[in-house]
């Protein structure tokens, strides 16, 4: 039997390699779906952090935990506005979750987490590999993103679910339109744009900084062939018809951005998010941009790469009054670089251009512009992390192939220590957000934290004393207690060691946090001495209002010269009228906080009587 004529169906495994090339693309996402569920596996088992996903979660039964979900859908689309992040499709899953698993079981919430981040990676493979049709490239830089420390918050926290849905439709979004740019018929391009569309409002209702995405399809189409190898590098963009076309389909994604954005602003307007705290405005704010963006963007290719001392809050780079002349000539040779290589890229390698083009686009909602928010968040480089992983693959790979062998092992070395730091950083940090306590303690365990951690685990522990209360068990009350003064004495200590000077601005929580050790402790003049301090650091917080209107309240009726009663009333009322001008920025109060109001009126009468002479 000659070679032509060899029967080489019948051999085993055959056809189970013809089955595997035939399927190649569906199978390694599947393979690496189940590798991202393994990874992170360990995370379904644990709880809150106390950090927004007890304050915007599980504090919200009226949106999440109502006796049935059409009474969760009423509230999260009719009665619960204004709230800070009404991001709608994430919260009809929270919604849809709390009915299957229980409202109040992180569980649930961290399995979703997981499951939704392992069909990301598969879809990313999926999206590479339909789009550029190179399954080695497509692989690679789906492993690298599979491997990235980086994820560890948005998946482990169950607040990054935001973040997760959002990547996953952007996405699906770009696979829509993959198939509307490759489909033959005028009924198939049609279907498919309107999938496109439909996976970018869920996006986008998943997460606010979606609202620069439509710039991405507008990119992703336009490069389309030169992504798929159809045109060289290097050859000129063209500038036709097609770039109108897409333009103008683009146009209804920008409107509906449009919309999005006015009224998310107006309601963070309403809920005073623009009033914390931050005064820079024109000239003065933009040099702040620059001054620390830059460094951010270099932070995040660190922790990209070789990550380390990952954080929640990385405390630089920060606002300084003036900064030192090292970190100037960084931000602009950044900024200048940024813009000659893009400018480079689209010269001669407009493939890589997209992907240089899109992680900015996509970073554009994280720049501060308007807010002043968080400077670097490991959540923030989630998704647009693949696009600096598709441009160090593709360089590494031009290099590979005319470089000698001795490069070539420097290369495979450089990836290996990649590897190993991602996946190292990986498994040590995921076992850090199993409770507020493990997460807050790992950060002060870093060479480089700030107050706010101590702040952070200190009220994680108020948390656990107040659950304690409700539950009746003195013993874990008393445990609370003491944890919670330790924390905060420490951070004092460390950030305010010298009492002859005045206490820095940032160590107002902790008094605050001390205000509160001291009442439950019996010691009302004490604490408020502390929430007055707290008041001095950091005027017009309402949390700090509304504890001053309470306690004033409170020494109020215990007072027995009636002066100094008059004085606690009148006190107290006021600071209650600041908390509310505070809290509800001009809109009406909630019922409870005027019956509240009223009371503490009632019961201080005084405060609106004259004091006899």
């Amino acid at each position: 039997m000659n070679a032509t004529t060899t029967p080489t169906d019948d051999r085993p495994g055959t056809g189970a390699r013809q089955v595997f090339s035939r399927h190649r693309n569906l199978f390694t996402a599947l393979g690496l779906m189940l590798l991202a569920w393994l990874i992170y596996l360990p995370s379904i088992q644990y709880g809150y952090v106390y950090y927004d996903d007890v304050r915007i979660l599980r504090d919200h039964p009226e949106l999440y935990g109502q006796a049935s979900l059409a009474a969760d859908l009423k509230g999260i689309f009719v009665t619960g506005f204004p709230r800070e992040e009404p991001l709608l499709a994430r919260d009809v899953a929270w919604a849809v979750e709390g009915r299957v698993f229980g409202f109040d079981n992180p569980t649930g919430y961290h399995l979703v987490n997981v499951l939704l981040h392992g069909a990301v990676v598969a879809c990313l493979f999926l999206f590479l590999a339909g789009t550029t049709r190179r399954y080695g490239f497509a692989l690679l830089v789906s492993a690298a993103f599979l491997l990235l420390a980086v994820h560890v918050e948005p998946v482990a926290w169950i607040m990054g679910s935001k973040d997760i849905w959002s990547a996953l439709f952007m996405l699906l979004a770009l696979c829509a339109q993959t198939r509307r740019l490759t489909a033959t018929s005028a009924a198939g391009q049609a279907g498919w744009y309107a999938v496109t569309l439909l996976c970018f409002v869920v996006a986008l209702l998943s997460k606010i900084s979606v609202l620069t995405f439509p710039l991405v399809l507008l990119l992703h189409a336009l490069f389309l062939p030169w992504l798929r190898g159809e045109r060289a590098p290097a050859a000129a963009f063209a500038w036709n018809r097609a770039l109108i076309r897409e333009v103008a389909l683009v146009l209804p994604a920008l409107a509906v951005s449009s919309g999005i954005y006015v009224w998310y602003q107006r309601t963070l307007a309403q809920m005073g998010i623009f009033e914390r705290g931050y005064s820079a405005h024109g000239l003065a704010h933009l040099w702040n941009l620059l001054m620390v963006n830059p460094p951010g963007f270099w932070l995040y290719l660190r922790q990209i790469f070789f990550p380390s001392e990952l954080a929640v809050i990385y405390p630089w780079p920060e606002i300084e009054t003036e900064y030192a002349p090292w970190q100037v000539a960084v931000s602009l040779l950044t900024v200048a670089g940024v813009l000659i290589a893009g400018l480079w890229l689209f010269l001669r390698r407009k493939d890589l251009f997209f992907y240089l083009a899109v992680f900015f686009v996509l970073m554009i909602p994280y720049l501060n512009l308007i807010y002043i928010g968080i400077w670097v968040a490991d959540r923030y480089v989630y998704f647009s992390s693949f696009c600096v992983l598709a441009i160090a693959v593709s360089l590494a790979g031009n290099i590979w192939q005319r470089a000698a062998k001795a490069l070539q092992l420097g290369i495979l070395l450089l990836v290996a220590t990649m590897a190993v730091c991602n996946v190292g950083q990986t498994l040590g940090y995921q076992p850090a957000w199993r409770n507020g306590e493990t997460l807050w303690q790992h950060h002060l365990a870093e060479s480089r934290h700030a107050p706010k951690d101590y702040d952070n685990l200190a009220a994680y522990y108020y948390a656990d004393f107040g659950e304690a209360i409700a539950r009746q068990d003195e013993l874990r009350m008393a445990s609370a207690l003491h944890k919670m003064t330790i924390a905060v004495d420490a951070g004092l200590a460390e950030y305010w060691p010298d009492r002859n000077q005045a206490p820095p601005a940032t160590t107002y929580f902790l008094f605050f946090l001390r205000s509160l050790i001291e009442e439950v402790e019996g010691k009302p003049e004490a604490a408020l001495g502390s929430l007055l301090t707290a008041d001095r650091l950091r005027p017009g917080f309402d949390s700090t209002n509304l504890n001053l209107a309470r306690l004033y309240h409170k020494l109020a009726r215990a007072a027995t010269d009636p002066r100094q009663k008059a004085d606690y009333a009148r006190a107290a009322q006021d600071r209650y009228k600041k908390y509310i001008a505070l809290e509800f920025h001009g809109r009406v109060a909630t019922s409870e906080v005027q019956n509240e109001l009223a009371e503490l009126e009632q019961d201080c009468p005084a405060a609106s009587q004259p004091v006899e002479k």
